[in-house]
């Protein structure tokens, strides 16, 4: 399974906007190449670069088919926005997902928009999950229902409920308001293909109620699978208000050893280090350990040794 995991703000979760499958994709791929625990990201650190065969590989097209997607894909962003409800200004804000791109011979140079880098880092209440559970679906409002279901379920601190929403406030996330105005239509092209989506690939069980003549709630039902991504998230809950956070009040040598951990990993998905395969999967597992227990009390001297080490020596290269 790849380890490319998205962070993203409840209130990304939430917003309105509307992409193409392809775009959403682009968008969320990228979103997993960024460090969220930098503070103060500069445009270096908000840029995302990756080979045309990177992403091939992660989405399993050819090399020819993720060009020509990544090259409309990305003309479109530059003319996309997304609508944030902001509570502080009883409003809220327009923004561009990126404001600069630039396609070389060999890959493509993405840069996020400094408007959007609050939700994308240094996020104190967000949706975690990892990249493979979203990227084969085949309907772009899979994606979005997917992050809402996730972060409602965060929010509750379970793994299973009953989620309603009124049709009109569904309709208007999904900037649905002037289309489907028969429900049998909405039904048929868009909440069932949410449904087969999220039942064949992902890691959370839907399944759609509504109530009302004519319809005006929809009730998703929905499980999710408690081994995977979000179960420390929601353990972690318990210890914070409103929402999970970034592990900030970890020992300061945990959070130390963390970031240059996070930091290695994400340098070895971006190709600027090779690591071999017992390096790989042993960050691998640092990382998916240290995601269950919120810090690294469980290390073994042996462990400690071996992380250091490696870590040590691509701080080095």
């Amino acid at each position: 399974m790849s380890e490319l995991m998205v962070f993203k703000a409840n209130e990304l979760a939430v917003s309105r906007y509307d992409l193409t499958e392809h775009e959403t994709k682009l968008i969320l791929c990228c979103v997993a190449f960024l460090n969220p625990t930098i503070e103060k990201p500069t445009r270096e650190q908000r840029t995302v670069s990756f080979s045309y065969q990177q992403y091939a590989k992660l989405m399993n097209i050819s090399r020819e088919n993720a060009y020509g997607a990544l090259v409309k894909a990305t003309r479109n962003l530059m003319t996309r926005t997304v609508e944030v409800r902001n509570p502080l200004i009883k409003g809220f804000e327009i923004f561009q997902w990126t404001n600069y791109a630039k396609f070389s011979s060999e890959k493509l140079e993405l840069v996020f928009s400094e408007d959007i880098l609050p939700y994308l880092f240094q996020i104190k209440k967000f949706i975690k999950y990892n990249l493979e559970h979203v990227k084969s679906f085949e309907n772009k409002y899979s994606m979005r229902i997917y992050e809402w279901l996730l972060k409602e379920l965060t929010q509750k601190k379970t793994h299973m409920a009953n989620i309603e929403i009124s049709l009109e406030e569904f309709k208007f996330m999904l900037v649905l308001e002037n289309n489907y105005p028969e429900f049998k239509r909405l039904n048929q092209w868009v909440l069932k293909t949410i449904v087969k989506d999220l039942n064949t690939y992902s890691n959370i069980k839907l399944a759609i109620d509504k109530r009302g003549r004519p319809v005006d709630t929809l009730i998703f039902q929905c499980e999710l699978d408690k081994q995977i991504d979000l179960v420390s998230e929601i353990a972690k809950k318990s210890a914070t208000d409103n929402g999970s956070q970034i592990p900030k009040t970890m020992h300061s040598s945990d959070q130390v050893l963390h970031n240059q951990l996070k930091e290695t990993l994400h340098n070895a998905l971006m190709s600027k280090i090779q690591l071999n395969s017992f390096e790989a999967k042993f960050l691998s597992d640092m990382q998916s350990k240290f995601d269950l227990n919120g810090s690294f009390s469980w290390l073994t001297q042996k462990q400690r040794t071996t992380l250091d080490n490696i870590l040590a020596k691509y701080r080095r290269s």
